[in-house]
């Protein structure tokens, strides 16, 4: 099966970041190992820590990135202009407008 269109872009971008975290992880692991003056389970610990550090700020900033260039949900119609105006797309909710926050039906 083949994804097409923005699913393909979307899941090669997940997948980038998915290779890029094991990669900074993997580099961490090994500079630590390299690097680090203390006995080998030690170096190889410290490394590890901060490769799941880094590796986790990684994802997290990419989940943000790849979650904020996909097109909104929806049929894309909703405006809204004027001072008090409100567009919504799918909800279910009650949507409170003015100054005092009174609920009218």
């Amino acid at each position: 099966m083949r994804l097409r269109g923005r699913h393909m872009n979307r899941t090669a971008r997940w997948l980038l970041l998915a290779v890029g975290s094991l990669v900074v992880f993997g580099l961490c692991v090994w500079l630590g190992d390299a690097l680090l003056p203390w006995d080998r389970p030690e170096r190889i610990g410290a490394g590890a820590g901060a490769g799941a550090v880094l590796a986790a700020v990684l994802v997290a900033w990419g989940s943000s990135a790849i979650s904020s260039s996909a097109p909104p949900r929806g049929t894309g119609g909703n405006t809204a202009s004027g001072e008090r105006s409100v567009a919504t797309g799918d909800n279910s909710g009650i949507i409170v407008t003015g100054d005092n926050g009174t609920i009218q039906r």
